[in-house]
């Protein structure tokens, strides 16, 4: 499994990453968000990217 820190850095370099819609009710006041794949709408609930990209992504980038 990986670590939040990882699930960052994937969905930084990630050109599909798309937030879940309750994820932007869900900013804080300043609207900061923290992108990570936890918040994408592609990551299920068994915790892996519906569209298989965490992978590549963690090989391609040496994460």
């Amino acid at each position: 499994m990986s670590t939040e820190q990882t699930y960052k850095n994937v969905a930084e370099h990630c050109s599909a990453y798309h937030a879940k819609e309750s994820y932007y009710s869900s900013q804080n006041k300043s609207g900061d968000s923290d992108v990570s794949c936890t918040t994408c709408k592609h990551f299920v609930n068994d915790n892996h990217c519906e569209l298989d990209l965490l992978d590549p992504i963690v090989e391609n980038h040496n994460f």
